[in-house]
């Protein structure tokens, strides 16, 4: 009698790519050195808002009672 045969679950890899382990030595960062041994101390980016911001006006709400007695929201540009 022949067995039923399962078939392995799919990945979008083939079972290679799946399979490999990098070592520690693969793993080191390309960019800048990063830590207490840096001298330069990390600088602040400039603000966007300072350097192009216009001066727009605000809008506030405000209660405002009617005749009537009755207090109403209304809408208000400071």
């Amino acid at each position: 009698m022949a067995r039923k045969v399962i078939p392995a679950s799919q990945t979008s890899r083939p079972a290679p790519a799946r399979r490999r382990s990098r070592g520690l030595a693969t793993r080191r960062a390309t960019g800048p050195a990063r830590g207490p041994w840096t001298t330069a101390a990390p600088q602040p980016r400039p603000s966007l808002e300072d350097a192009v911001a216009p001066v727009r006006p605000t809008m506030n709400w405000v209660l405002v009672t009617d005749d009537n007695g009755r207090t109403r929201p209304e809408a208000r540009w400071v």
